[in-house]
């Protein structure tokens, strides 16, 4: 791997400011990247870190990581400044912002950005009308079909991974770039806040050159719902307000599926020449099409195609965190849209010539070196895939095949360990050579006492080396009820002593139960000849007390005669013998 590439990728890694990633155990995890579309998050040291130019920040990672580690970047501090100064704060609210907060009538979330120092909310689909103006006259000019622009996360797919197919993908602005250059237009010392679901239009805003073209901020309907809270707003026991710059009719639902294509009022069918229009949610609809539009062979006959990366369009973007679902959303989108008769207002800010709509789209895509087969080779045979019916390409790693996560290993993106059946065979491997190799006899039984392994020690201590005996109950060949107790009274029996074969083999047994995997495992140490030492021992030191006692007494007949023959009685005799102790005590204390 050359060294600068890889410099490259760690400055990658360093640069990204958008999506921030935490420090996190992702150890055998993978599940942001077997969720990302475009495999744009890389592994190393068992920690995730985001691939910039193949992301394309639609928020799936931040969704399904199971430990919180990814998050949109949120300039709070930045925002606090904003609203303490005496500039002209204007809040530019994405359509979806009903179907982010179902709980909250529209009226009161706008009464609370006014409480907090807006002095200005306007809707950005008030903007649409013209990016779709521009749609249909962008149709006109060309002879293929024209794919809309004003999901940033689709731009992205398309510029970091489709390039070829840019020529076909509109040149306007989205209708969050347009208003904040119209608003900026319209007052003076205007600060632009842009407030969505979208983790893709922050990465949108920072790569605009233009200054007077993006959003001095963009934040997400998460960010606003905990900066709400931060600032204690009760935002439920508001009154509603209304919102200063509402869409019209014709572009309030742009945030659903088929908004914009209703808008360029292409819904209905073109007779003799089927529909003039589609409408694509979810990003692997999308990523199929593209598939399908670089292989076209005149099949495609539509005029405009319109792409929006969530399922069912912006309502369910990655930071529009309610448990509603895609028809539920939508509801709440028409509902809002009914109470406030959308269909009577006029757009407050006609078009301007001197901002101009267009945008360029450039060709971003990633150019990494080609993988010499040999070194897929290598890498493949370093995880024991020496043959091709060994790539069993499960997607468990989170890339498609195994050459696909071999080729990721060679540029930097991956870990070789990241092969799951790999690491399960290795450390099966492992676990077997251990039983195999244990100096202990090991047993393992399921519940029903049928034999799983009997390894070679055991087999030996039980005469049954010649045999293969899995699959046979434990019963045939040794007393099963130890076992059978330890799995009953799901017990750890430790260093017990136990007999087999009518007392011929005694062993120090360990036998407990593993429930989860429903085995029950006993660990026998043979400790026959110590116990034959030992009771050996046991006969020796019995002997030695008999002979130790048959001297003692008789030693007291010797000396219960000798007192006899003396007259005196065995009692006196102590007497005369403590008498004689205390003399020579006597004795030793006059010589000190």
């Amino acid at each position: 791997m050359p060294e600068k590439f890889l410099k490259g990728i760690c400055w990658l890694i360093k640069m990204n400011e958008t999506l921030i990633v935490k420090p996190a155990s992702c150890k055998d995890c993978h599940k942001c990247l077997r969720e990302c579309p475009v495999a744009a998050i890389g592994f190393k040291d068992n920690q995730a870190f985001i691939i910039e130019e193949k992301c394309i920040y639609c928020g799936n990672c931040i969704k399904t990581c199971p430990q919180g580690a990814k998050s949109a970047l949120f300039e709070e501090n930045k925002l606090q400044a904003f609203l303490e100064s005496d500039s002209f704060l204007v809040a530019s609210i994405a359509p979806s912002f009903a179907a982010a907060f179902p709980d909250l009538k529209p009226g009161q979330l706008i009464n609370a950005l006014k409480l907090i120092g807006f002095d200005y909310v306007a809707e950005t689909a008030e903007a649409a009308a013209r990016v779709v103006q521009q749609f249909k006259e962008e149709r006109k000019k060309m002879d293929q079909t024209l794919m809309t622009s004003c999901c940033p996360a689709v731009v992205n797919l398309i510029e970091k991974h489709y390039p070829e197919l840019l020529p076909q993908l509109a040149s306007v602005l989205s209708p969050m770039m347009l208003q904040t250059a119209e608003l900026k237009n319209k007052f003076e010392r205007a600060r632009v806040v842009f407030i969505g679901p979208c983790l893709a239009k922050i990465e949108e805003a920072k790569n605009e050159k233009r200054r007077d073209y993006r959003p001095d901020i963009v934040i997400t309907f998460e960010h606003l719902r905990l900066f709400l809270e931060q600032q204690g707003i009760e935002v439920a026991e508001l009154k509603e307000a209304e919102v200063d710059l509402p869409a019209t009719q014709l572009t309030a639902d742009y945030a659903l599926s088929g908004g914009a294509v209703k808008a360029a009022d292409l819904l209905r069918a073109d007779p003799g020449c089927g529909n003039k229009a589609l409408h694509l949610s979810g990003l692997d609809n999308i990523i199929n099409f593209l598939e399908d539009l670089k292989r076209d062979e005149g099949k495609i006959k539509v005029e405009l195609v319109e792409l929006l990366a969530c399922s069912g369009g912006c309502i369910n973007g990655p930071a529009i965190n309610n448990e509603l679902s895609i028809p539920l959303k939508e509801l709440e989108v028409h509902n809002y849209l009914s109470a406030n008769k959308k269909n009577k207002v006029k757009s407050y800010l006609p078009a301007d010539p001197e901002i101009s709509i267009q945008r360029k789209h450039q060709n971003k895509k990633m150019k990494l070196p080609e993988v010499p087969e040999s070194e897929i080779r290598k890498i493949l045979a370093a995880i024991a895939k020496e043959k091709k019916e060994d790539e069993k390409d499960c997607g468990g790693c989170g890339y498609s095949s195994c050459r696909e996560k071999a080729a990721a290993v060679y540029h930097g993106f991956a870990e070789k360990k990241m092969c799951i059946p790999y690491m399960k065979s290795r450390a099966e491997s492992l676990s077997q050579i251990i039983v195999e190799s244990s100096h202990n006899a090991i047993i393992v039984v399921n519940d029903q006492m049928d034999i799983q392994k009997f390894n070679p020690v055991a087999k030996e201590l039980f005469t049954q080396k010649s045999r293969k005996l899995e699959g046979m109950q434990l019963d045939k060949f040794i007393d099963s009820s130890n076992f059978k107790k330890a799995w009953n009274l799901n017990q750890r029996f430790i260093h017990q002593k136990c007999s087999y074969k009518n007392g011929s083999i005694i062993v120090d047994q360990t036998i407990f139960a593993l429930k989860e995997h429903k085995v029950i495992v006993g660990i026998l140490t043979d400790i026959s000849e110590q116990e034959k030492q030992r009771e050996k021992m046991q006969k020796m030191k019995e002997v030695a007390v008999e002979k130790t006692n048959a001297v003692v007494n008789k030693q007291m007949q010797i000396v219960q005669e000798i007192a006899g023959l003396l007259g005196e009685t065995t009692v006196e005799t102590k007497t005369a013998l403590t008498e004689l102790a205390d003399l020579i005590k006597t004795g030793d204390e006059q010589w000190d």
